[in-house]
C-alpha cells in the first residue's frame, strides 16, 4: 500500500539522488546504505537487496555453501543406517559394501558441511544464540562420529559397534535438521507447540 502511494509521487518516476530518502544521501551527496531508509520503487528495493547480499570475502562465500553441502551427508548417513537395519533383519541381502560406501560418502560430506558451517557462523567457541551453539557443536560431533563410523565399517568384524554408532548418528541428524530448520524458519517451525 505504501509502495503504491510512493509511486504516485512525481519524483518516483525518475532515477537519481532526488528519489532517495534523506537518510540515504551523505554530506557530500554520496548514497549511503541505511537500515531505516526504504527504497521508493520495487526496482530500487531489489537493487538494495542485491547490494546488501554481495559476497564480501572468500570466507563469506564458503559459509554460504553450507546449506547446499549439509543435505547430502544427511541423506547418505540416514540411508547407511537404514541399510544396516536391513542387514540386521536379513543378513543375506549382502549390503555391507553399500553401507560402507554410504558411510564413507556421508562422513566426507559431513566433514565438508561442518567446515562450511564454521565459515558460515564464524570461528568462535560460544554463540549468542543457544540454537546456533547447539547446531554448531552437534554438527561438529556428527562429522567426528561419522569418521568413527567409517573406520568401524572398514575395520570391525563385529557389526554391533557400527550399528550403535549409526543409531546415534541417525538421532543426531534428525536433531540437527530440526535445529537448522529452527534457525531458518523460526521457533516451533513444525507447529508442535
Amino acid at each position: 500500500m505504501a509502495q503504491m502511494e510512493m509511486q504516485d509521487h512525481p519524483a518516483a518516476h525518475h532515477d537519481g539522488a532526488e528519489m532517495m530518502p534523506d537518510a540515504m544521501i551523505g554530506p557530500a551527496g554520496a548514497r549511503q546504505a541505511s537500515a531505516n531508509a526504504m527504497p521508493r520503487t520495487a526496482d530500487q528495493a531489489l537493487a538494495a537487496k542485491i547490494a546488501e547480499n554481495r559476497v564480501t570475502s572468500i570466507s563469506d562465500f564458503l559459509g554460504r555453501l553450507h546449506p547446499v553441502a549439509a543435505h547430502f551427508p544427511i541423506a547418505l548417513l540416514l540411508l547407511a543406517a537404514l541399510g544396516e537395519l536391513l542387514l540386521t533383519i536379513r543378513p543375506a541381502l549382502g549390503l555391507e559394501t553399500t553401507v560402507r560406501f554410504l558411510i564413507s560418502g556421508g562422513a566426507a560430506g559431513a566433514l565438508t558441511a561442518a567446515l562450511l558451517g564454521w565459515f558460515a557462523a564464524g570461528w568462535r567457541l560460544e554463540d549468542r544464540s543457544e540454537t546456533l551453539g547447539l547446531h554448531r557443536w552437534n554438527g561438529t560431533a556428527i562429522a567426528a562420529v561419522a569418521l568413527v563410523a567409517t573406520w568401524l565399517a572398514f575395520r570391525a568384524r563385529n557389526r554391533t559397534p557400527l550399528r550403535i554408532v549409526l543409531a546415534v548418528l541417525a538421532v543426531a541428524l534428525v536433531l540437527q535438521g530440526y535445529l537448522g530448520g529452527e534457525m531458518v524458519f523460526g521457533p516451533n517451525h513444525l507447529g508442535l507447540e
